[in-house]
Parts: C-alpha cells; structure tokens; sequence
C-alpha cells in the first residue's frame, strides 16, 4: 500500500523504484502480491498477481493529488485480504497524518486485531503518523520503520522479505473458559539467548453458541 497523496511529490520515484526492487526479489513462484494507492480513497491498482511486470505497471502511472485518508485505506487493504488462505501481509507506506477518513484509528485497530492479517508500516519523514503506525504493526505481529528518505526503503523491504521468509505457525487451546468476547493478550516467550520473537498481540474469542 502506497500513499500517493499530494506530500508524496518528492517522493513517488525512489517509492516506485523500491516496490518495484521489492517486487522482483521477493515475489516467487506461488506467491502473489497487489498494489494498492491511496490519497483520499484507496485505489486497487493491480489485483493479486504472481506476474512482477504487471505488479510494475501499477507502479508506474502514480500521480500525487488529494488529502490523505489512511485508516480507511488500511481498512480496505485488510478486508480485501480477508479471504485469502495462507500467509498473509499488508505494506503499508505514508508520510502524513489522516485528513480524510471515515473511519477512526480505533476502528482500524480493532479490525486490524481480528484480521489475522500483519502488517509492516513505513513512516516516511517528520509528519507521518508513527505512533499509530507503530501501534497497528506490533499489535498484529509485524514491525514498524521510520525513516527520513525514501531512499532508505530498499533496506526497509529486505527487512521485510527476510522475515516473511522466516515465520512459523504456532498454535495453541486457551484453558479460559470464560465466555467473553473482549480482547485477550498473548504473550510468547523463549528461552534461547538473544532471540527476538514476534507475534499478534492477542486476539478475540469466538462468542459460544
């Protein structure tokens, strides 16, 4: 997901060139990827692909206009991925605040938890929403980055694509019996020196029928 609103001016050709360096190393066979724009709406670009050169073309017509709306970009970004199987990860890179949405950061939030989806965020630059940002990639298992020039994002995206490379499936039964539906956390610990682990915050139980 890539904001294309009217401070992304200076910016737009070292985003594209990156998505597009992205795109070529980390797309492989069964892998599909799209492109979303966003500045006042959300825009699909390229639907879900394996083929890198139409993921590029998409890339390629970016023009930045218009106020931003992210949270409810982010809201489409994730509900457009609510029906796909497997692995599943929402890139989301904006340099500004949100000027236009309709939904609010928490609705975004609260969906961003049941959505089984992670998200990597990119703050690009002194406006953008880190806190947020930051906020919507740890509570969904994914990591956040801030930089100060899009010519740092090619560093950013091999980050990315190692770790998509490297996660697992852990699952496990609760032994709370309680039936509620608010948010419950998850904690995952290891006991191997200097190993990081990340994981989805929590998560909301099924309501019992």
């Amino acid at each position: 997901m890539i904001d294309n609103s009217a401070s992304m001016r200076g910016s737009l050709g070292a985003v594209r060139r990156a998505a597009l360096g992205f795109f070529q190393n980390a797309v492989r066979p069964g892998d599909r990827a799209a492109v979303i724009t966003f500045n006042r709406f959300p825009n699909l670009a390229v639907e879900l692909t394996g083929n890198v050169r139409s993921l590029g073309s998409g890339l390629a017509g970016l023009v930045p206009e218009g106020e931003t709306a992210l949270w409810d970009s982010v809201m489409y970004g994730l509900y457009y991925l609510a029906g796909e199987r497997g692995q599943r990860a929402l890139l989301i890179l904006s340099d500004g605040r949100d000027e236009a949405s309709t939904f609010s950061f928490d609705d975004t939030l609260d969906y961003a938890r049941r959505a089984g989806v992670t998200l990597y965020t990119i703050a690009l630059g002194r406006d953008a929403a880190r806190g947020p940002l930051r906020t919507l990639a740890e509570e969904t298992g994914g990591r956040f980055f801030s930089i100060d020039d899009a010519d740092d994002l090619d560093e950013v995206y091999a980050t990315v694509q190692r770790e998509l490379r490297s996660q697992y499936l852990i699952a496990y039964q609760s032994s709370n019996t309680e039936d509620l539906t608010t948010f419950r956390r998850v904690v995952l610990e290891v006991d191997r020196p200097g190993v990081t682990v990340k994981t989805l915050a929590g998560y909301y139980p099924s309501r019992r029928r």
